[in-house]
């Protein structure tokens, strides 16, 4: 739901949603930047044990599953006509950029739009309140989702998309779980296991925290789970998380201007924050802090976060 704000003007608005191609160079160094990590993952397994050593790994790792979930993001993107102005060439795109961490493109799109469609609401896959009426249980799906989402994200979304998917939209989800299963067997059968461990297996293990995280401080534990403004988070972050979120900290931003691309979003919460602020936006510093939040129950207790200067 777009803001009544007079800071966003509709010519400037118009400048904001064009689409382009600076999303190329970013995809290509997420691509280099993970197979290079992963290579010397492989490289260096095994052969330094040392403390040193294993920091190193550790750090590479860290790399390959950033990488790798900057590049997932892209899906996102696509969801929302955002990685090309043709149709054809945005679910190509998608598909693409799902595919190395085991997501389903087309039933990811159906259950996506319907959250944008409905946030918070009774129709909304995403609000955890609409499957169970006990806070408790709630909660304790929500701590599952901190701590394992992936996993069942990856089993579920296929299983919901089909069943609130159109029959195109079915066709879709079927080809692509076949793809993704002739993708997995295949490289089981090709790469040795030692290099799709260390290359693969270990950084989306990695992946499994960073989605978790990110997905969760989007609109969890906020009172007003329906408000237009309130009820989605912005992460104001650093530059280096900045840059391997594509952007998508701002996700306050993204939900009133959805067509809006990753690059322009940093220049619309510029252009929005005075209202946003405002109006209560609950911006917070940080992904760590958002987490803290939650162990500490602050965030489940309600406490309103700050909203300090970007």
């Amino acid at each position: 739901m777009p803001l009544a704000t007079e800071s966003l003007t509709p010519s400037k608005l118009r400048e904001l949603e064009q689409v382009d191609a600076r999303h190329v160079p970013r995809l290509a160094l997420f691509l280099v930047l993970y197979l290079g990590a992963a290579a010397l993952c492989v490289a260096l397994a095994g052969r330094d044990t040392s403390a040193p050593g294993w920091m190193a790994r550790a750090l590479l790792y860290v790399i390959a599953a950033a990488s790798l979930h900057g590049i997932s993001l892209f899906t996102h993107e696509a969801v929302h006509g955002g990685l090309a102005r043709r149709p054809w060439l945005n679910r190509l795109g998608g598909i693409a950029c799902a595919l190395p961490v085991l997501q389903n493109y087309a039933a990811y799109k159906v259950l996506h739009l319907k959250h944008h469609a409905d946030l918070g609401g009774g129709k909304d896959p995403d609000h955890y309140a609409n499957y169970t009426g006990r806070r408790w249980l709630e909660l304790l799906m929500h701590m599952g989702r901190l701590l394992l989402g992936y996993p069942a994200y990856i089993t579920m979304i296929p299983i919901l998309g089909w069943r609130q998917g159109t029959a195109a939209e079915r066709r879709w989800v079927a080809f692509e779980v076949v793809l993704a299963g002739a993708c997995v067997a295949a490289a089981v059968a090709f790469i040795p296991w030692q290099v799709l461990l260390h290359a693969w297996v270990v950084p989306m293990l990695i992946l499994n925290t960073l989605v978790n995280v990110r997905g969760m401080s989007q609109h969890t534990f906020l009172p007003e789970s329906s408000h237009p403004v309130r009820g989605s988070r912005t992460i104001l972050s650093n530059p280096v998380t900045r840059f391997f979120m594509c952007n998508e900290n701002y996700h306050l931003e993204h939900h009133l201007y959805p067509r809006v691309p990753w690059y322009n979003l940093p220049e619309l919460h510029r252009t929005l924050r005075a209202d946003l602020v405002a109006q209560g936006a609950p911006f917070i510093p940080s992904y760590f802090s958002f987490v803290r939040g939650v162990l500490s129950g602050s965030l489940i207790q309600g406490t309103k976060p700050a909203t300090p200067d970007a």
